[in-house]
């Protein structure tokens, strides 16, 4: 058993009255922070007027955390892996299995896992979804006409919308580009989801910084995750990274838009085109009252409105739904997949990075498992926190001038020596802290 949590774990609340929240731009690390860097250098505090500023130190800190996790061979902060394959062998023969035990298991690469956000098991034909709460999109032929896509999470909560763009001059980084065909728009729209650097399009949307999606000083990343289909290229699905099952209550829709005429007291609705609308769909716009719906399609341009227009109006409305946009898009909304428990279809022992199968275990096959999933340590031990500290303080102290940060007087151990002490020191306490996992037969 791992300790959960120690005295000595670190966080920033030691030098302000409250903790603050993670933020390389700021300078706040998972592992350490500018004012700790600041305190062992024994300088003034970093700020955007100093050299280096804030931001340049909170890029070091982001980098040296990388360094670390791979001499440790381990996180401790959140990290997604993302498609790991394994192949599948039985432990016991399903008739052997008693009660609450599995019929084989899989050892993930990372340890301390937080959460599945997908785990696909081959069935023979295809591959079957087992953990999460999933939602889907499948682009249709006329997808360009799709004006955005919405998560919205639980209880009414905050929406991201993800609204795309025809042309590339006006791509910006909350956009996803449907320039293209279906599967390139896809890849955009995982990399949105993800808010990652879109690499497999960039080259075709000249994109040079990461997707960022935010609302409410939410980030869409925090809630949810975005990976095409294996089976089927033109795709996606959308996983809620709340615990368990609460991910079932999020909801997943889709817009279009189309230029239409509202006429005051009157339940017609003048459309552009009816044959991409669809009964049931929401109404919103300049002219049409609240919670208004289409109740009935009355020919290619005219359909009926649930409610009177409330001024004559010309614009552009938006129409929405989290179920089929005729010819543009098909969505599925979000299912409970998850059936995580002793006698389940599979249970984990996170610590050790271990997925056990009892029920819809894989074929017994190479590659048979399909597993992402987040981990990552909840507690930071003062050991990481004082050798990330140190090797982030070494590399400022190779960048200075001796003039600008820290002067030399003659009488003091040199600038090199410092860098040099710092770094060993910090290498040193790195060593021997990776996780080591052994199988016992």
């Amino acid at each position: 058993m791992g300790i959960t949590a120690s005295p000595s774990d670190y966080d920033n609340s030691y030098h302000s009255n409250s903790a603050v929240a993670q933020n390389y731009k700021t300078g706040y690390g998972f592992y350490t922070d500018l004012i700790a860097v600041a305190d062992l250098l024994q300088v003034p505090a970093f700020t955007g007027s100093t050299y280096p500023t804030n931001k340049q130190v909170g890029a070091i800190i982001k980098r040296v955390e990388g360094i670390v996790d791979e001499k440790v061979k381990r996180s401790f902060r959140p990290i997604i892996t993302k498609d790991e394959y394994h192949n599948f062998e039985f432990t016991k023969m399903p008739h052997q299995v008693y009660y609450g035990g599995y019929v084989g298991f899989v050892q993930l690469a990372q340890m301390k896992v937080r959460k599945l956000v997908s785990l696909q098991v081959w069935q023979g034909s295809q591959y079957i979804e087992l953990a999460s709460a999933q939602a889907k999109i499948q682009l249709l032929d006329n997808f360009r006409d799709l004006n955005s896509i919405i998560l919205q999470l639980p209880n009414s909560g905050v929406s991201f919308e993800m609204l795309s763009e025809n042309t590339l001059s006006g791509l910006t980084a909350n956009e996803f580009c449907n320039t293209f065909g279906i599967k390139t728009t896809n890849s955009e729209i995982v990399s949105l989801v993800n808010e990652q650097m879109p690499s497999s399009t960039s080259q075709f949307t000249g994109a040079t910084s990461p997707k960022s999606l935010t609302s409410s000083s939410l980030s869409v990343s925090d809630f949810f995750y975005a990976a095409k289909d294996k089976d089927n290229g033109k795709q996606v699905l959308f996983s809620s990274l709340l615990s368990g099952d609460d991910g079932a209550d999020c909801v997943l829709k889709a817009t279009i838009k189309q230029s239409c005429t509202t006429i005051n007291a009157d339940t017609t609705l003048t459309v552009a085109d009816s044959s991409k609308l669809a009964v049931g769909m929401d109404i919103t716009g300049t002219g049409i009252a609240s919670s208004v719906t289409i109740i009935s399609i009355t020919d290619a341009t005219r359909i009926v409105m649930s409610a009177a227009g409330t001024t004559g109006a010309t614009n552009d409305i938006t129409f929405s739904t989290s179920g089929l946009i005729p010819t543009v898009c098909d969505l599925t909304d979000f299912t409970d997949k998850e059936d995580m428990r002793r006698l389940g279809s599979y249970w984990t022992i996170g610590e050790e990075g271990r997925v056990f199968f009892l029920r819809n275990y894989p074929y017994h096959t190479n590659n048979s498992v399909i597993v992402s999933y987040i981990a990552g340590d909840g507690r930071v031990p003062s050991s990481i926190h004082e050798a990330t500290t140190k090797l982030v303080a070494a590399e400022i102290l190779r960048s200075d001038d001796q003039s600008v940060l820290i002067t030399e007087t003659g009488a003091n151990i040199s600038t090199k020596e410092k860098y040099d002490i710092l770094r060993k020191e910090g290498l040193e306490i790195l060593k021997g802290k990776a996780d080591l996992v052994y199988f016992l037969d």
